[in-house]
């Protein structure tokens, strides 16, 4: 088998390994009143039982059951999208569902293949940001380009992880006041970029690695949790500057490639704008 075989190959088998796991996740968390369906009855678990879920999406239970076990199956969109409305899933967990069928859009699998040039645009990028903290990632939330704000702000250099930083270091996750709000949405986007890049072993190993060491994202991980609304305002305590409230955007600044860039806005109506002035 040739190297793109091998690739394809443990793609689609991650692809199936998920889907299934999520499927099974969602079933068991679907009450029978939530579908119309009467609630008693003796229940091994309180969700939904596999065969209900077929008479919902009008398939055989058997078909049902194969996909939920991860066998190689090819699923047509018209089935997924009975299955997706059996389970009431959010149009964020429909989108998902179909990343991981294979039935999403295409993807460029290894992003920008000029890696020491878009490092280079991507810095020059976050340091034209006046004023505002701005830094660079890739999909395994890496930094790779930060600007001087955001290295004062944050405490962040290039080499190191978000996701690590905020589920793994004690210091940096008591300056988040809302984390129960931030980290479902870190692992949400953590969670669709997996999907999106099937197969990357690289999703696998922080996976792993974050799972040994944090009980909060182990939690999360294995909850499947997809489709929370990303950059919502981030309320940050700063040691110096006090608490600041920004208006983060994501920027995907190379069309093919993985990076996304985030600027932080300082939210009208607080005192974090006169903060940074301090600082610049």
């Amino acid at each position: 088998m040739t190297a793109v075989a091998t690739d394809r190959a443990r793609a689609e088998s991650f692809r199936r390994t998920e889907l299934a796991s999520f499927l099974r996740r969602r079933r068991e968390s679907t009450r029978p009143e939530d579908v119309g369906l009467p609630a008693g009855g003796r229940r091994r678990t309180p969700g939904l039982r596999r065969e209900e879920v077929a008479v919902l999406a009008h398939v055989g239970v058997s078909w049902y059951t194969w996909i939920e076990q991860g066998r190689e199956l090819s699923v047509s969109p018209a089935v997924l999208e009975a299955i997706a409305g059996a389970l009431r899933l959010t149009p964020p967990e429909r989108r998902y569902v179909f990343e991981l069928a294979g039935l999403g859009g295409p993807v460029d699998d290894h992003g920008d293949d000029d890696a020491t040039g878009s490092a280079s645009r991507l810095q020059a990028l976050v340091d034209a940001v006046e004023r505002r903290p701005a830094y660079g990632v890739d999909r395994y939330w890496n930094v790779l380009a930060t600007n001087p704000l955001a290295r004062y702000v944050f405490g962040i250099e290039p080499g190191s992880n978000c996701l690590v930083d905020f589920f793994a270091d004690a210091s940096t996750a008591g300056r988040f006041p809302l984390r129960d709000v931030v980290g479902p949405m870190l692992v949400a986007q953590l969670r669709e970029q997996a999907a999106r890049y099937a197969g990357d072993d690289g999703f696998t190993t922080i996976v792993r690695d974050l799972s040994a060491v944090s009980d909060d994202f182990r939690s999360l991980w294995d909850a499947h949790v997809v489709g929370v609304v990303p950059h919502v305002d981030l309320v940050y305590d700063h040691p110096s500057l006090g608490r600041l409230s920004f208006e983060p955007s994501v920027l995907t600044p190379f069309q093919g490639g993985d990076q996304r860039v985030f600027v932080y806005i300082p939210k009208a109506a607080t005192s974090t704008a006169d903060a940074l002035a301090r600082v610049v």
